[in-house]
């Protein structure tokens, strides 16, 4: 095993491509992981949107009615000009602008004693918020809890309107979520990390494979090889066994690294959700075997090894839909990602992490994407064995 302890040596002798690209990255996904707000509670949390309330009017119901809005959102102080109104929107300072005009109250009181329809509030409400529409909705029922009390005769005096109105409004029902799949949710953080990984992961398997072989492809090394006692298949086959052994170490410190960091958030998660993930990234670590393998064949300049690794990654995880979900870029774009091994695995990540209930019909087409993957790989190291055949010639 006298190549596999050389081959060995080269690969330790530039470690640091491993610090740098494996775990210096690596962390990089942790942090970015965290950032991500993600929880798997099933706990109902109300969202409380940031709204503004412009009281022209500050009569008791407009009064009441604001404070009533305070209940349900982060009521932020707003100057009354068309200008800082606009500003606010615009910026999405606010997500719901709410304007009660002047006379209001008064008018809201006789209108409905009459039968008549009322003076409308002026609204904006952003349409990038769930919750800010919903503050409409919350304006109409305290409306409308008034106008019962009106339209029954019971009092049409604004202080009594705004008590009754706020005692019945702050009847609230309970809220259960309740889980019907045989997994629990899987975080956010740990799907944004296993993708972050997958290029890491190939990155510092890609160089450091080429890195190992191109030391050994230098032309004074293979013609010595050549004339050794040991016979060329087993130089091969030794060299390819180190290369094997750091691609599974770094395969191994990506998934380890994120049951450490996020195993917390994975609580009641199927361990066939988490198994599969970390077979689309074995198939990832195969891949980036065989570019490694392709690119030292190609060269043995280990600036120009380090580079075609390092871009070769970066693009694979772009047209993969690492950095940007393919849902956000163009059909063309969507469609070269087909040709991409690392758009497999996003989207087992995605099915994976989708995934209700655990049968065979349910898991096989998530093993149809690391079936893809790894013929990605069989193709690509079917591409290096003939360009290193045709070098020995």
């Amino acid at each position: 095993m006298q190549v596999f302890k050389t081959t060995l040596r080269v690969f330790f002798k530039h470690i640091s491509y491993v610090l740098i690209y494996l775990v210096l990255l690596s962390f990089m996904g942790v942090f970015i992981g965290i950032s991500v707000v993600g929880t798997t509670s099933q706990e109902f949390v109300e969202e409380r949107p940031s709204i503004a309330v412009i009281d022209r009017d500050n009569s008791e119901i407009s009064i009441g009615l604001g404070k009533f809005l305070g209940n349900h959102a982060n009521i932020l102080e707003l100057v009354d000009s068309r200008q800082a109104m606009q500003d606010a929107v615009a910026q999405n300072y606010v997500q719901y602008l709410i304007i009660i005009p002047n006379g209001f109250g008064k008018d809201f009181v006789a209108a409905e004693s009459n039968g008549n329809k009322a003076t409308e509030l002026e609204t904006v409400v952003s349409f990038e918020s769930v919750a800010a529409n919903m503050m409409n909705n919350l304006v109409d029922e305290y409306l409308n809890t008034m106008r019962i009390y009106i339209s029954s005769n019971i009092t049409v005096e604004q202080g009594e309107l705004v008590r009754f109105a706020n005692a019945d409004m702050m009847e609230n029902s309970t809220v259960a979520a309740i889980n019907t799949s045989q997994s629990a949710p899987v975080s956010a953080q740990w799907q944004i990390y296993m993708k972050f990984v997958s290029y890491t992961t190939m990155a510092a398997i890609i160089i450091c494979t080429a890195v190992m072989l191109s030391a050994f492809n230098r032309t004074d090394i293979r013609r010595r090889n050549l004339i050794s006692p040991i016979s060329l298949l087993s130089t091969n086959l030794q060299i390819a066994l180190a290369c094997t052994v750091v691609a599974i170490l770094s395969w191994a410190w990506s998934v380890s690294l994120g049951l450490i960091v996020f195993g917390q958030t994975l609580a009641g998660v199927n361990t066939t959700v988490i198994g599969l993930n970390a077979c689309g990234l074995l198939a990832i670590a195969i891949v980036s075997l065989a570019i490694g393998f392709l690119i030292g064949q190609l060269s043995h300049n280990e600036a120009a090894v380090n580079a075609a690794g390092n871009i070769t990654g970066l693009v694979l995880s772009f047209f993969g839909g690492v950095w940007i979900p393919l849902e956000l870029v163009g059909s063309e774009i969507a469609a070269i990602a087909k040709f991409d091994p690392i758009y497999y695995y996003n989207e087992l990540i995605n099915k994976a992490s989708a995934l209700n209930e655990f049968t065979s019909e349910s898991i096989t087409p998530l093993l149809g994407n690391i079936a893809m993957t790894l013929l990605f790989a069989v193709a690509i190291f079917s591409v290096a064995l003939v360009i290193g055949r045709l070098k020995q010639r």
